[in-house]
């Protein structure tokens, strides 16, 4: 009950959700667009989808490792499921149906496929979510306020038709999104958070005027991210890093996570998509990069370094070598392929590393438990790295020296 307490719906979300055609009435014969919403994940040749888009992780090559054979090999498509290629219009059958929509669509009928989607129905792929951002939607464990007040996925992310897709959904502004596009977005304050007083849509304030600091807290607003006081340490455990030469006794990369607990990293970020990674919308992003861009705030973010071979010192990110050459190179059978046995088969192979940053927006804490003030500010400030954002020292000491002596 208390977290019902602390989470405050707007009037305006509220009116949304009242217009917002639920999925339960949607018969799955008019899924019209499902193979060009971002979730169909078809996309080969459109920039719409996860197969021309490379991703470290994985480090998987859709050109280089079979296609389409090599993508299903790899059950990729357990998340990225797609649906027919090169169909403008898809007619499925009953069981493409199944397969496709059942994986939104969960119910024990498995030709149910009105069925409500449920939170569990979205861990069915976002479960990964877990690995990339110490997320934790387990309606048992109250890691998420909105989760334990009974709030579904699709409360938040509404469902909307861009005119291509009636399948689409409004969606976090997070920078590894799949996406060429922000079309469609949402935030803590558009979506539900505006104020005392609903005119403050336009001009959101989300601390109540009726606290001592609230008035302090909302000129926060201005620089610094919700998520970055309100999700306080991750609940569960994380991806720290992976290495792409470097392989354990079962074949898989060496891998590191963060135990449950981890303090994400803060970086500026402007909400605009990836960042300074080339043409392959790959998160990327330094701490202060963005930090005169418009409408830049301080985010939290899971940082995962990751290091993978490219053909030559001048390649772009995803002009990989496949993980089968890499495993094939590694002559002294160590499990660690060096630059120099690399070379053996490409001359100018290099060693790329970089790091990954994920987005963190969810298993958002009460208000009870967020990052208070000293948290931050002042001798045993330990959240924020003043000097890594782009600051001299606590801009609140700053101020104070500042202020004229009585």
């Amino acid at each position: 009950m208390q977290a019902r307490r602390v989470v405050k719906v707007g009037l305006y979300a509220s009116i949304l959700a009242l217009i917002a055609l639920p999925l339960a009435t949607l018969p799955a014969q008019a899924s019209e667009g499902v193979e060009a919403s971002y979730h169909g994940q078809m996309g080969f040749g459109t920039g719409n989808g996860m197969l021309e888009k490379w991703c470290a992780l994985p480090n998987f090559s859709y050109l280089q490792e079979d296609g389409i054979t090599g993508w299903n090999k790899r059950k990729c498509n357990d998340c990225h499921i797609g649906v027919p290629f090169g169909n403008e219009v898809w007619e499925p059958t009953e069981e493409e149906r199944k397969a496709v929509c059942g994986k939104c669509h969960t119910s024990e009928a498995p030709t149910d496929l009105d069925h409500e989607v449920t939170v569990a129905g979205c861990m069915n792929c976002h479960y990964k979510d877990v690995a990339k951002r110490g997320d934790d939607f387990d309606i048992l464990n109250n890691n998420d306020v909105h989760i334990a007040a009974g709030f579904l996925c699709q409360d938040c992310h509404l469902k909307w038709d861009d005119g291509d897709s009636d399948h689409q959904f409004l969606k976090g502004t997070a920078i590894d999104t799949t996406e060429p596009t922000m079309m469609g977005t949402l935030s803590c304050t558009t979506a539900c958070h505006f104020g005392d007083e609903q005119q403050q849509a336009h001009d959101a304030q989300p601390h109540s005027m009726k606290t001592n600091k609230g008035g302090v807290l909302n000129e926060h607003t201005d620089k610094v991210a919700c998520e970055t006081c309100h999700t306080g340490l991750r609940p569960n455990a994380a991806l720290a890093s992976r290495q792409w030469n470097v392989f354990t006794s079962d074949g898989k990369p060496l891998t590191t996570k963060r135990a449950a607990g981890w303090l994400p990293e803060h970086k500026w970020y402007d909400n605009t998509g990836p960042g300074a990674s080339g043409d392959n919308h790959l998160p990327i992003l330094t701490y202060t990069e963005r930090r005169d861009a418009a409408g830049a705030k301080i985010y939290p973010f899971n940082t995962v370094t990751v290091d993978w071979f490219v053909r030559k010192k001048d390649s772009a990110y995803d002009d990989i070598i496949i993980v089968p050459e890499v495993k094939a190179a590694d002559t002294d059978n160590d499990r660690t392929v060096t630059v120099d046995e690399m070379r053996v088969f490409y001359k100018q192979a290099t060693l790329k590393t970089a790091d990954m940053n994920f987005s963190i927006n969810h298993s958002v804490v009460p208000a009870v438990d967020a990052f208070r003030c000293n948290d931050c500010h002042g001798r045993g400030g330990w959240v924020l790295n003043w000097e890594q954002l782009g600051y001299p020292g606590d801009p609140r000491q700053k101020s104070k020296d500042k202020k004229p002596k009585k």
